[in-house]
């Protein structure tokens, strides 16, 4: 929780609420296995399978803009 309250130090209220808003959808197609794998992961994690990709993508987002790839 001490992170999580890090990173939101410097988030204003409508960007947190841009956060939160979860209103679209992802569709892609993966394979059988790459689905098991992903469930297993997330429910190991307590998590729901969107929230996890989720949480895998804000991960990769920070180290890339931590390299410069991204701003």
């Amino acid at each position: 929780m001490d992170s999580l309250a890090t990173a939101l130090r410097n988030v204003s209220g409508d960007q947190l609420r841009a956060i939160l808003k979860r209103d679209k959808s992802f569709t892609f197609r993966l394979s059988e296995m790459d689905r098991d794998t992903m469930e297993r992961a997330a429910k190991a994690m307590e998590l729901s399978v969107a929230e996890y990709i989720l949480r895998l993508h804000y991960h990769a987002f920070e180290a890339l803009k931590a390299e410069g790839i991204v701003e």
